[in-house]
């Protein structure tokens, strides 16, 4: 933006917040124009979903389930489909990952043991 009087360009001093009106003034002259200034209005944050974390991961095709906590790993066994390591999961989700409570997890889910993996019949 220009100087009406010397054509310098000028320099921005102020902005109302409740008109939106800017005052410009130049630095040569000293004269102060106004002007409606557009406002750009922050963006607003997307806010993520917590993820909540499921406690088993896939490896070569069996589902592993393990927890860290205190700095200390909970295993809790490696499951042959990802539908019986949800159900471990939420099973030890309701006994605070007592892991002394896996043989009674199983004998509940009605889990037996297929070759190295645990398996839900």
């Amino acid at each position: 933006m220009k100087c009406e009087k010397c054509e310098t360009v000028i320099q921005w001093r102020s902005t109302n917040q409740i008109t939106h009106l800017s005052k410009f003034k130049c630095p040569r002259c000293g004269n102060v124009q106004i002007d409606e200034n557009e406002v750009k209005y922050p963006v607003t944050e997307v806010i993520k979903e917590a993820k909540i974390p499921n406690f088993y991961h896939n490896k070569n095709g069996k589902y592993i389930v393990k927890r860290r906590r205190n700095h200390q790993l909970l295993y809790a066994g490696t499951y042959a489909n990802e539908e019986t390591a949800q159900k471990v999961v939420e099973e030890l989700n309701k006994c605070d990952w007592d892991l002394d409570m896996i043989p009674a997890i199983y004998k509940k889910l009605n889990i037996r043991k297929v070759n190295r993996s645990w398996v839900c019949t």
